[in-house]
């Protein structure tokens, strides 16, 4: 395999170590990268990507705990939930359609992005600590996001966030250190499964670790210590949002065909 492909998995890991740290889909880039650049099958792509989420999660989430935006107290059956349902997740993906569950995931962007949109003070808050969640809704919703993390993990943070920050009444930086939190947990256990299924490509996995490891670390050290962080976090999940359904809805391609087709 080319060098060059190493350094666009480290390149891309630190890009997708800073977005999946602040807001989400960081693994929009690295399997677009896995896939479409290096040429990894899908299956291994998805695989090899739980070594940089990994290495980011485990970098930065000790980061967010030290400063105060994690608390394993309040937020431990948040972490065990998703675990149990991510666990189940990569013993279950050997019998079903990613691109099934893809499709479902690219029309759920565009509710994410509406929700996100409204009344975006609801954003800003700061974390309630007497809240405490209707476990009759959340123990179902956080098994169901673990078990897609388990699947293919894209959008997972996302999700998590959002529901953390509108009905656990989080603040976006503490939502993202038991975001952190739970994807160190699990992560570790599917890299193991899936090294047992012999689908994770090594060296270009370290290349993609190294890279999300040290994105996610400075990134951490940043976000941690900025005043405005969940303004700033706000603005970029818009952002990330609006990218990704772009890119799932292949929106680019459809105008360059349209171009073409008008000989312009």
């Amino acid at each position: 395999m080319s060098w060059e492909y190493f350094v666009y998995a480290g390149l891309g890991g630190m890009v997708a170590g800073f977005l999946t740290t602040l807001a989400g889909l960081g693994s929009v880039v690295t399997l677009y990268i896995l896939i479409d650049i290096i040429g990894l099958p899908a299956q291994v792509a998805n695989a090899t990507n739980r070594l940089g989420i990994f290495a980011m999660s485990a970098t930065a989430a000790p980061t967010f705990h030290k400063r105060g935006h994690l608390d394993f107290e309040k937020s431990w059956p948040v972490i065990l939930l998703l675990f149990i349902g991510a666990v189940s997740g990569f013993i279950a993906i050997q019998f079903f359609n990613n691109e099934q569950i893809r499709e479902v995931f690219k029309y759920l962007l565009i509710v994410m992005l509406a929700v996100v949109l409204i009344n975006p003070k609801r954003w800003l808050q700061q974390t309630n600590k007497e809240h405490q969640l209707n476990w009759w809704i959340a123990a179902p919703a956080l098994l169901a996001m673990g078990f897609y993390a388990g699947f293919i993990q894209v959008g997972t943070g996302v999700f998590l966030v959002t529901f953390l920050v509108l009905l656990g009444k989080y603040s976006l930086l503490d939502a993202n250190g038991v975001k952190l939190a739970a994807f160190a947990l699990y992560s570790l256990v599917g890299i193991l499964v899936f090294a047992g299924y012999g689908w994770i490509n090594w060296g270009i996995g370290i290349s993609l670790a190294l890279g999300q490891g040290l994105g996610a670390y400075l990134t951490a050290r940043f976000a941690t210590s900025y005043p405005n962080a969940n303004a700033f976090v706000h603005k970029l999940l818009v952002v990330v949002l609006i990218v990704a359904i772009f890119r799932m809805f292949e929106f680019w391609d459809l105008g360059r065909s349209i171009v073409d087709s008008l000989d312009i």
